[in-house]
């Protein structure tokens, strides 16, 4: 039975001002910082707060549109959805436009609060005192590490602030923000178990702090630091890669050892929503608004590793997608493939999955690796959590970076070979040697980038790559379009009214042509109460 981390006080100050009051289940109904902080299990609660700050799966997904493995049809779905829209294609409006899912300093308030707080509780335990502020500290450094990535030079708020007056502070430089970042991480490290067990499954542990830290390096050019971060981690021998890839994100994969940080889903308390955004409507009455591209079901090799895939002798242009890395059969339903209420998936001729429908895909494709395959009832959400880091990631960060320090050596290739066999697919020299590539750094590069977009896909990750890779103009410039079924296909029937063939059509156009949609602008509103905040020079 999963634990949810449900904590049921609210906070009902300003954004950065001191919380005076709670409200809670209790006598009064509410407390005072004098009278609230008096046992353990009070400091359990407002510390257990802080995973509900994670990304969940209905929110995270939405970064799939922003990257080129996908396409936010409709602007209909909420602002999240809607900005995915925008952003993938270059068209957001900073003055009206809404960015405010990212700019949480509500979430920092309630950590300062609670590192301000918890030494106040009398007789607490206090390894359990220093446990929870370091996984208060973990939380504190993924919230300001995301807003980093986004808007670039951000508040740096160390303290809860007393007045209206002393929370108008203008931006830090990433730099620093960056620094204080990793200072929290390596605070936290110590203090935190390898593992858990019990209903503190899911909490933050060593390795996730060494994790964080080894991303957030990457992310910022540090590949001697990510290497050596993410070596922690390996070294540990706590992780591992769970056997199965398809199932790694099932139900049965939550808490395995691959999961190193997950938003915590449960069906019948806190379900992950996917099945309103990503959900085939034949199976559950899903509603696609989210669409995977042509572009990323192009990029994966074919089962004996031939890249492109269509230089594959055994090629059949009218089952194009069979044949393929197995990872593509775990993460993406294609014409052809057989869904989880062991229908078959026939976007062409199905009236509920046809496309271009209401509730249809746009693209002729579909997600499937992270929706919980129990989900066959209408109105039906999931209950498999959400990886928001993994083993594969710790293993991708590690080849990425001692490639980009000393080339590629033989820990390298190791690295890429694990996730590789967890796949099933052909290791690095064997690949190297069919395509005819030389094992050099740059050939290297370029297929690791490729294996992160492969075994990430559908994750959130590959948006975030092409804003440090600065490749947006490449990936995300010019049109986009449906999948190509011209040629006909074998596993879709034909006749009877029915069709096997669809012409490749165009979608909308990208327009990534400027370096300024690789920072995002800042909120209007947020602008408007901050008077010392400055907008991106980009985006005045």
């Amino acid at each position: 039975m999963k634990r949810l981390y449900i904590f049921t006080i609210l906070c009902i100050a300003g954004s950065l001002l001191s919380c005076k009051k709670f409200l809670d289940r209790s006598p009064l109904d509410q407390y005072s910082d004098d009278t609230y902080w008096t046992t353990e299990q009070d400091a359990v609660k407002f510390a257990s707060r802080v995973y509900q700050f994670l990304p969940s799966a209905d929110f995270f997904v939405c970064y799939e549109a922003m990257s080129d493995n996908a396409f936010a049809k409709t602007a209909s779905w909420g602002n999240t959805l809607r900005n995915a829209q925008l952003i993938g294609n270059s068209t957001f409006v900073a003055t009206t436009g809404s960015l405010g899912d990212e700019w949480q300093y509500g979430q920092i308030r309630h950590c300062l609060e609670f590192l301000d707080h918890v030494d106040k509780v009398p007789d607490m335990d206090e390894t359990l005192r220093k446990r929870l502020k370091a996984e208060v500290k973990v939380a504190l450094a993924y919230r300001y590490f995301m807003m980093t990535l986004l808007f670039r030079d951000v508040p740096l708020v160390t303290k809860v602030f007393a007045t209206p007056a002393e929370s108008d502070v203008p931006q830090d430089k990433k730099a620093a923000v960056t620094t204080q970042i990793l200072k929290w991480l390596d605070e936290a490290a110590p203090d935190l178990p390898a593992s858990y067990s019990g209903d503190d499954k899911g909490r933050f542990t060593q390795g996730a702090a060494w994790g964080l830290k080894a991303r957030v390096l990457l992310y910022n050019g540090d590949y001697t630091g990510a290497a050596a971060a993410a070596k922690q981690v390996i070294d540990s021998k706590v992780y591992s890669l769970y056997p199965d890839y398809y199932n790694s994100f099932q139900q049965e994969g939550d808490y395995s050892s691959e999961s190193i940080i997950s938003y915590i889903h449960v069906k019948e308390l806190r379900p992950n929503g996917l099945r309103d955004i990503a959900g085939v409507n034949s199976v559950s009455g899903g509603t696609l608004y989210l669409n995977p591209l042509p572009s990323l079901v192009d990029d994966y090799e074919s089962a004996a590793g031939y890249y492109p895939y269509t230089k594959d002798p055994a090629y059949d242009p009218h089952a194009p997608w069979k044949n393929r890395d197995p990872r593509l059969d775990a993460t993406i339903y294609y014409p052809g493939s057989v869904l989880a209420n062991n229908k078959v998936y026939d976007p062409i001729n199905n009236s509920l999955d046809k496309i271009g429908g209401d509730k249809a895909t746009y693209t002729g494709y579909a997600f499937k690796k992270m929706f919980d395959k129990t989900d066959l009832e209408v109105r039906d959400n999931g209950g498999n959590d959400w990886k928001i880091l993994r083993y594969a990631e710790i293993l991708l960060i590690y080849a990425e970076a001692v490639n980009e320090t000393s080339g590629p050596g033989a820990d390298v290739v190791s690295a890429l070979n694990e996730i590789r066999a967890r796949a099933k697919m052909p290791d690095v020299a064997t690949t190297f040697a069919l395509n005819g590539w030389s094992l050099d750094k740059e050939t290297v590069r370029t297929f690791i980038r490729h294996e992160r977009r492969i075994e990430l896909a559908g994750e959130g990750h590959r948006y975030f790559d092409i804003l440090r890779w600065k490749i947006g103009q490449q990936a995300l410039n010019g049109p986009i379009f449906t999948l190509d079924a011209s040629a006909g296909l074998t596993d879709i029937p034909d006749g009877s009214g029915k069709t096997n063939k669809y012409p490749k059509t165009k979608l909308e156009d990208r327009y990534f042509t400027s370096d300024k949609f690789y920072v995002w602008p800042i909120p209007q509103n947020i602008l408007d109460q901050g008077h010392q905040l400055q907008q991106q020079p980009e985006w005045k």
